[in-house]
């Protein structure tokens, strides 16, 4: 975990530089649900469906939610699963904002999250911790943002080639239009963490001209 606060800090820096060249418009950080005190239950791991919130486990929410795909004819959900949004921050050592993050692991199947594209919205970013475990050959990390894949493992080893990105907060981004983050796996130990989302906007010109002479205000006293 010593590369925590180091790649939280770096999640944090790109935020502010997000606020500074693109105007944040929207953020989710899971602040605003409830998180499962337990296992997430579906009752359903044969049909391609939309999960539903159970008890007091949040996976959908205002503006996004979460489908399934059975892709392994195996339990999918259905035998309780820690799943969804949570608040526990053990095998992370921190969420990146707030004490809230979204959880999704042991699917035995595929899981989808689907954030819809924001009016407005020119740039989408967020964070991602992949736990380090024995990804199989099989296992599935993908990232979508506009129709553009920003990150598809199929046909390689996790752990071989995108070793880099377990074990750490790291931040993804890319254009407008709706976000997916699926993650294909069979076992509780294969997780992966979601924190963080911001939406941005390129700020009128009026606003980018008062910037500019912020900043020159700014260089101007350090004289």
């Amino acid at each position: 975990m010593k590369t925590m606060h180091a790649c939280a800090a770096f999640a944090a820096t790109f935020a502010f530089g997000s606020t500074v060249l693109g105007a944040v418009i929207q953020t989710e950080s899971f602040e605003a649900y409830t998180a499962g005190s337990g296992y997430y239950v579906d009752a359903d791991a044969a049909t391609d469906h939309w999960l539903v919130n159970y008890d007091d486990h949040t996976v959908s929410g205002d503006g996004w939610g979460t489908y399934y795909t059975n892709t392994r004819d195996g339990s999918g959900l259905s035998d309780g699963d820690y799943f969804g949004v949570t608040s526990y921050a053990g095998a992370v050592g921190g969420f990146t904002h707030g004490e809230y993050g979204f959880q999704m692991s042991d699917v035995d199947g595929m899981a989808t999250m689907v954030f819809d594209a924001v009016e407005g919205a020119t740039g989408v970013s967020f964070d991602m911790f992949v736990d380090g475990t024995g990804w199989e050959g099989d296992d599935l990390i993908k990232i979508e943002i506009g129709g553009v894949v920003v990150l598809d493992t199929t046909g390689h080893d996790i752990d071989d080639d995108f070793g880099h990105l377990e074990e750490a907060w790291t931040t993804f981004n890319g254009g407008a239009g709706e976000l997916r983050i699926s993650l294909d796996s069979n076992s509780g130990s294969e997780a992966i963490f979601i924190d963080n989302i911001q939406w941005t906007g390129v700020p009128a010109p009026g606003a980018l001209a008062l910037l500019g002479l912020a900043g020159l205000a700014t260089r101007r006293r350090r004289h």
